[in-house]
């Protein structure tokens, strides 16, 4: 996953997820995701360096289900 920019849908809104970057180019190899919901910061997500686009959405999924529920 290394796009720096993501949209989830999930209960019929969207969430954006935007990779940060860190100025010792840490963000690469352990990459920080801020999380939004119209324009509103609600939280960041630790990324996996590996994962496939699908894995990746499975987990905003999951993570935005434990945070909002």
């Amino acid at each position: 996953m290394r796009e720096r920019s993501h949209l989830v849908t999930w209960r019929g809104e969207q969430f954006r997820f935007e990779r940060l970057e860190d100025l010792q180019d840490l963000a690469y190899t352990s990459p920080v995701w801020a999380v939004s919901r119209r324009r509103e910061f609600i939280g960041t997500m630790s990324g996996v360096g590996s994962e496939t686009n699908k894995e990746f959405e499975v987990r905003c999924i999951s993570w935005l289900a434990a945070l909002l529920e």
